[in-house]
């Protein structure tokens, strides 16, 4: 049997959804988790990464950009420990398969009024047009500036909103686009660095997440 399903979904471009991806499959095959990311967004982005030297660690990348990857990634994800799928960034069939077939969902959201705005947008998106499922879903908080007054109120915003977000943030750091660059991520290129920790506590809050989820559906 496979394991967990991951999509990362926002309705807005821009929001970091392949970065979160890529940086995610990485740092789970790192840790031994024989992960596979598949990108279904038309524009290829992670795809492209893949292409460069470094191609993501080597991980396992599939193109599947169709109102069917609902059941090709589940029958795929039987012979990997868990499985991310990077989005597109509009309202689509891709999307709704995407959603359908997730343990979990992350919502990357930059920390700007207009950004939360359109994150409902995806909420709503989740809640209406997948049918007969309860999504469990987390919004993450991306982009950010440590201890600025938007990270804060965009934070504070969020959760009085009922909102559930990660405890863990991604920041907005140089080491991305550079690690990018090569066909990598942080995790690869500067695992020392506080890029690589962001990642890696993301990726533990998370396994926590669905170590819970898989308990309480037992």
């Amino acid at each position: 049997m496979g394991g967990p399903v991951v999509t990362i979904a926002s309705l807005k471009g821009g929001s970091g959804k392949t970065t979160l991806a890529c940086c995610l499959a990485v740092q789970w095959h790192l840790d031994g988790h024989r992960p596979l990311m598949i990108d279904a967004d038309p524009q290829r982005s992670g795809i492209r990464l893949a292409e460069r030297d470094q191609a993501l660690g080597h991980i396992d990348v599939l193109e599947k950009a169709d109102k069917d990857l609902w059941k090709t990634s589940r029958q795929i994800a039987e012979n990997h420990g868990i499985t991310i799928i990077d989005t597109p960034g509009f309202d689509s069939e891709i999307t709704v398969a995407a959603l359908a077939v997730a343990d979990l969902v992350l919502i990357p959201v930059k920390a700007s009024p207009l950004d939360v705005d359109r994150m409902m947008d995806t909420v709503k998106t989740l809640m209406n047009e997948v049918k007969g499922w309860a999504p469990t879903f987390r919004c993450v908080l991306t982009q950010t500036t440590r201890g600025s007054v938007i990270s804060r109120h965009v934070r504070s915003e969020l959760e009085e909103s009922g909102f559930p977000l990660l405890v863990n943030d991604m920041p907005n750091r140089v080491a991305y686009a550079e690690a990018g660059l090569y066909g990598a991520t942080p995790s690869l290129t500067a695992p020392d660095g506080p890029a690589a920790r962001d990642i890696t506590a993301i990726a533990e809050e998370i396994a926590v997440l669905l170590e819970t989820k898989k308990r309480l559906s037992a």
